[in-house]
């Protein structure tokens, strides 16, 4: 009898730590199977991401051939042209990958460079920041904010009156910083500049960008607001009518259709050609989705190089 119950006793410990030993391999099988899925996983959205910025970089070497025939086939840039057109959604597929590209050329020339409002030595130029002044005011903004956009690039550290912003104004900032003293490199840069916020971001950002150099406006491609900063003369009746003399092939003659509208320095000022880009590639390949932003840069030759690239914000 004794036997027997200690028999039993045995089986059952044995029975027991069977069961835990299955329990545990159980346990320890199902981590592996899952940290395998989530491998597998990672992998897999690494190697879209890869594939995905590949096809971007394609995408803009086909852009830059595009542009590179523009300049031989035309001596003008406007709105009716190939580059300016957004590309449809255009299937991915072969080697396995599935997916969709669309793109974006924007005529950056269409836009007001903020970095016009200085000049090679760093002092403000009286003209360029009147007609921002009138391009805030056009948007509904405050111009006042000129004089902090002035201190943030000119070359000096003296308060531009009656509004400007110094150091003494950014190192009391948490995280402190202080003015670049030179040119934007980004328009993002702007949203740092006292007296910038979100709203005056998202209304600015349309009609302004910041180039690595001086550059002039194309009015074949330029913004409604930004003709209109070109005169405190011209209302938004004068800008319509200007856009139905340019319509889609652009302005037939700079000089004739802005005759009596703005002055004659102005108008000798205008240009109907671009040399600076940004192309915006957006791939989706399974659940990646991965945009780059490129800047352009096209010489008088018709050649063509990238500046810039950004990877998921705007340059």
């Amino acid at each position: 009898m004794r036997v027997t119950s200690r028999r039993k006793q045995r089986g059952g410990v044995a029975l027991a730590f069977a069961l835990l030993m299955l329990a545990l391999t159980t346990s320890i099988a199902v981590k592996i199977m899952r940290d395998v899925a989530l491998d597998t996983r990672r992998t897999t959205t690494l190697l879209w991401q890869e594939q995905a910025r590949l096809v971007a970089l394609g995408a803009e070497d086909w852009i830059g051939d595009v542009l590179r025939q523009d300049a031989v086939d035309t001596t003008d840039d406007h709105l009716g042209e190939l580059w300016a057109q957004e590309l449809p959604p255009l299937p991915i597929e072969g080697g396995g990958v599935q997916g969709l590209i669309t793109g974006e050329l924007i005529d950056l020339q269409s836009k007001f460079n903020i970095n016009n409002l200085i000049d090679a030595q760093g002092q403000p130029v009286q003209e360029q920041v009147d007609q921002f002044k009138r391009l805030l005011v056009a948007l509904g903004l405050n111009p006042d904010v000129t004089d902090a956009i002035i201190d943030w690039m000119d070359s000096d550290s003296d308060l531009t009156f009656p509004n400007g912003a110094e150091d003494n104004i950014y190192t009391g900032r948490t995280p402190p910083t202080r003015t670049a003293n030179q040119p934007f490199r980004s328009i993002n840069e702007l949203a740092v500049v006292e007296g910038i916020d979100k709203a005056t971001m998202d209304l600015l950002r349309p009609h302004v960008t910041a180039l690595p150099e001086r550059t002039g406006l194309n009015v074949n491609t330029a913004t409604p607001f930004v003709l209109q900063s070109l005169d405190e003369n011209l209302a938004p009746g004068d800008v319509e009518q200007l856009l139905e003399l340019r319509q889609e092939t652009g302005f037939a003659d700079v000089t004739v259709d802005f005759a009596g509208r703005v002055p004659q320095n102005v108008i000798s000022t205008l240009e109907t050609t671009t040399s600076y880009f940004e192309l915006r590639s957006v791939v989706r390949i399974g659940t990646v989705r991965f945009t780059m932003y490129s800047l352009l840069y096209r010489n008088g030759q018709g050649e063509l190089a990238t500046v810039m690239r950004s990877f998921g914000s705007t340059l």
